[in-house]
């Protein structure tokens, strides 16, 4: 249970993409009159670490529209998500901890964010282990993302923002995480935060790499990965499609989403071309 914070929220889930080294890809035929373009993003990131592959800015411009899971720019959005991530009721998680697990959180919390379980433990437990994933697994006080650097171009190129998924969704998908098995990953995650650093450093070293294939190996080997894959990700894709579609056939679009759900038989990539679309890497 400890890597699936890891794996799936730091690392937006990974994909594989034919052996294809790339996070750019070009989308075209079925009638589209532009091409549109797929990236693959991580979440967080080092600022040292960022990287955009050669053409991507070049490529952006030729766009009309930015797609993005979830438009977090929106004061709207970002309020629905604070909301969504503490417990009903305030109540703390303190009381279904252990004193001994009780304490283990408490100290982290207090050294990484300056604040204890008494304030931060009305929040559900997927929350903080977010939280405290980017806080002990990256070597950076602010991590960059890549959904703020193009929403940064797109609103300097005026161009209109849309989102695959609404905030309400968003929550929804870790809220399907039991509780208590939230709780055991938060506690699990802290023990090994040593061991999860480095599962970390090693996924970002193979992203930058570009390297699609080895990133989706790597990330699914996890039995608990495949027990929620299908609405961490296959649920989602299928869903997308309509959207993309729409999308696509509006304007041209620069579509940005989690590397992993270009992945598979049931990823984006495959599903677009099960529509006609021709989808291919850019180099």
């Amino acid at each position: 249970m400890k890597k699936i914070i890891v794996s799936a929220i730091l690392l937006c889930f990974i994909s594989f993409s034919n052996a294809q080294n790339s996070l750019l890809w070009k989308v075209t035929g079925s009638n589209l009159e532009h091409a549109s373009y797929l990236y693959g993003t991580i979440h967080v990131i080092c600022p040292d670490d960022f990287f955009l592959p050669k053409q991507t800015q070049s490529i952006f411009e030729e766009c009309d529209q930015l797609v993005l899971e979830m438009d977090i720019s929106d004061p709207a959005v970002l309020q629905t998500v604070q909301k969504g991530m503490v417990n009903p009721q305030m109540k703390n998680i303190k009381s279904d901890l252990t004193a001994e697990d009780q304490k283990l959180l408490n100290d982290v919390l207090t050294q990484t964010l300056g604040v204890g379980i008494d304030q931060l433990g009305i929040m559900k437990p997927w929350a903080l282990s977010t939280m405290l994933s980017v806080k002990l697994g990256l070597d950076c006080d602010q991590p960059s993302q890549y959904e703020t650097e193009f929403i940064k171009l797109a609103k300097e190129a005026d161009m209109q923002i849309s989102s695959l998924e609404t905030a309400t969704e968003q929550i929804a998908i870790f809220e399907n995480i039991p509780y208590e098995k939230q709780l055991q990953l938060l506690i699990d995650g802290i023990k090994n935060q040593e061991e999860d650093k480095k599962l970390l450093m090693k996924m970002v070293d193979t992203y930058k790499n570009q390297d699609i294939n080895a990133l989706y190996n790597f990330i699914l080997q996890e039995e608990e990965m495949k027990e929620f894959s299908e609405f961490l990700l296959d649920n989602r894709n299928v869903k997308w499609i309509p959207i993309l579609n729409e999308a696509m056939a509006e304007k041209p679009s620069f579509i940005a989403f989690g590397a992993g759900h270009l992945a598979g038989d049931k990823g984006v990539i495959e599903l677009l071309k099960a529509e006609g679309y021709t989808v291919e890497p850019v180099k």
